[in-house]
């Protein structure tokens, strides 16, 4: 059974549609279409990411500060402590994790707001 003009008209633009959705084009042959441009621009160089470093630093300081209002200073500076006489990867933890000043003020609106 033969399909119908339609049908295959129809099928060809779903197909051209798909195309034009993926970034491809249709270009004559022997002219200077999208591709020769997109290969002969300048790659964007990577930068550094910035934001996503500040926003790690920064949840790793609300971490510290939830832990500290949680168990409190005392707990807190015990289990620094221990991880202090623990090895070197224990020690490096033990250096990021004590309590400074940024996470005491955090604690303490933790502790303000939820206890």
């Amino acid at each position: 059974m033969r399909r119908s003009i339609n049908a295959d008209f129809e099928d060809r633009l779903a197909r051209i549609d798909r195309i034009h959705a993926a970034g491809g084009a249709f270009e004559a042959s022997g002219a200077l279409g999208r591709a020769y441009f997109d290969s002969h621009r300048p790659k964007e160089r990577r930068r550094f990411p910035w934001r996503a470093v500040a926003m790690l630093l920064l949840g790793m300081l609300l971490f510290k500060g939830a832990i500290l209002a949680q168990v409190g200073p005392e707990t807190y500076a015990r289990r620094v402590e221990v991880l202090r006489q623990g090895s070197a990867l224990e020690q490096a933890g033990a250096w990021v994790l004590q309590a400074d000043a940024p996470t005491r003020f955090i604690a303490a609106q933790l502790r303000a707001l939820l206890f």
